[in-house]
């Protein structure tokens, strides 16, 4: 049975018919991003055992009667209690910690950070939906819900049989994790990245950018990359199709015909702002 290769790039249309790429993450870096989230969830979990340990012995006087029924129970001649028994509940608890640890962990990064976690993020990785936008608070649930079952060895081979790289979770959330590091630095980035919020005619604050899903700054960034080299009735045809859709989505009022392009330029960089607060 042979192996089928993952795909090199992934194609969508947005809705204003504009081609977006993204190219599937490498099983080897989806590996190494999730090795470095457990270091830190295990790290995470460790600390906060011992900050409960401390807190245990501060409030003594608080726990003391439960402590007391333990012991009790330990040294209860008539009804002993197996070791065993013990045993298995303290390893059933620590599952429950672990099992809820990581799925608060997973779960809440990949919300507040559009698909991505620590580990993620520094294997510059993210997670999107299969049909290529942003991830949403139900598939972020429903992906890490079944995450427990993407640690039965059975299910480990489903990534490598999947077209596209995808783990149990992901084929039931539908979700794929794709690369977030662009093989070439877009020439309108290298020209918006350094605008000042003072230079800019728009404004856009935090919230109208949240509205908005990574394809359509892709999109944007797309347009306004190869804008030159559009004949003009596509110019206008594009701007016809995708600043309405952007200002319906973001709430916000429609600039003049005549500063469109404008308006578009300012929402760029002021994503690119954005996300440079992000990464620091």
């Amino acid at each position: 049975m042979s192996v089928p290769p993952l795909p090199v790039t992934l194609q969508y249309e947005t809705p204003e018919n504009v081609q977006i790429e993204y190219r599937p993450a490498g099983l080897g870096t989806r590996f190494l991003a999730w090795f470095i989230d457990q270091i830190i969830l295990n790290l995470v979990i460790f600390i906060s055992m011992v900050v409960l340990v401390i807190l245990s012995a501060a409030f003594e006087g608080l726990f003391r009667d439960l402590f007391d029924r333990v012991e009790g129970a330990l040294r209860n001649k008539d009804n002993p209690v197996d070791p065993e028994v013990i045993a298995m509940y303290l390893i059933g608890i620590g599952m429950l910690i672990w099992g809820l640890g990581s799925f608060f962990y997973f779960g809440l990064s990949e919300l507040l950070w559009r698909g991505q976690t620590p580990g993620k993020r520094m294997c510059k990785i993210r997670v999107v939906k299969a049909d290529g936008f942003a991830l949403d608070a139900v598939g972020v649930f429903m992906r890490n819900v079944f995450r427990v079952a993407d640690h039965l060895p059975v299910l480990w081979i489903v990534p490598v049989l999947s077209q596209r790289g995808q783990r149990f979770g992901d084929m039931v959330a539908s979700t794929i994790v794709i690369s977030d590091e662009a093989e070439d630095l877009a020439e309108v980035r290298h020209e918006l990245s350094g605008r000042n919020a003072a230079e800019s005619r728009f404004r856009f604050d935090h919230a109208k950018l949240a509205r908005l899903v990574r394809g359509d700054f892709d999109a944007v960034e797309r347009i306004l990359d190869r804008w030159n080299s559009l004949p003009p009735g596509q110019q206008t045809s594009l701007l016809d199709r995708m600043v309405g859709p952007l200002c319906k989505k973001m709430q916000t009022d429609q600039p003049p015909v005549e500063e469109r392009v404008v308006f578009l330029e300012d929402l760029l960089a002021a994503e690119y702002r954005r996300q440079d607060r992000h990464l620091r």
